[in-house]
């Protein structure tokens, strides 16, 4: 299996997750739209958990750059409102992404009712292995459900880890297309349940101003 090249692309993205008080869901919601065009960055998608990690939001952002990154990080850890969710914030925590290199940028679309956020912990030495494994994988699933991206954490965390996000209309077509995949051989990419240490997975519903919806 080749090893991927590096990418030479500057974009890193951020996924900030934003806990919330329970029921402050609605006004939470029209802050997020009103405070986030002023945030920096650009905004990929936007998502309310409805299984696993319940009472939170999710935002995925692009920035040109790791330095237009650390600039928007800086903003919003001096603001006295951050995201203009002071009040009903309980947590907020960010992680920076790099998009697996063969990956195109994610781009505004209507993929879903569903959105699946999954972050996989590796075992240490195995990131490149794993980014080919899904380079060789990914066309033949991707033609299965939409597949909004993978990227690589920069930061935080115990273990090396990435992230990918699916698409489906239903959680009967999840099931279904997920059952396919593996009974076919597509999914999962070979040698990938090996590089494995950990696995988190949570549902979530776009947002109504989140750009993948």
């Amino acid at each position: 299996m080749a090893t991927p090249v590096q990418s030479t692309d500057p974009t890193v993205y951020e996924l900030t997750t934003l806990e919330i008080a329970v029921f402050s869901n609605a006004k939470v919601y029209a802050a997020l739209q009103d405070h986030l065009p002023a945030a920096g960055g650009t905004l990929v998608g936007a998502w309310a958990s409805d299984f696993g990690d319940l009472s939170q939001v999710q935002i995925l952002r692009e920035f040109a750059d790791a330095n237009a990154l650390a600039a928007a990080r800086e903003h919003l850890l001096l603001a006295t409102n951050p995201l203009g969710c002071a009040e009903w914030l309980v947590s907020l925590k960010s992680g920076a992404y790099k998009r697996f290199p063969f990956l195109p940028k994610p781009a505004p679309a209507e993929l879903g009712k569903w959105y699946e956020l999954r972050t996989y912990g590796l075992k240490t030495g195995l990131l490149a292995q794993t980014i080919a494994a899904w380079e060789e994988a990914i066309p033949a699933r991707e033609a299965l459900s939409p597949f909004v991206g993978a990227f690589t954490a920069l930061d935080g965390g115990e273990q090396p880890r990435f992230l990918n996000i699916w698409a489906y209309a239903s959680l009967d077509e999840r099931a279904r297309i997920r059952g396919e995949a593996v009974q076919t051989g597509i999914w999962p990419p070979k040698g990938g349940p090996a590089s494995l240490a950990k696995m988190h997975s949570q549902l979530c519903v776009p947002l109504p101003f989140s750009p993948l919806r």
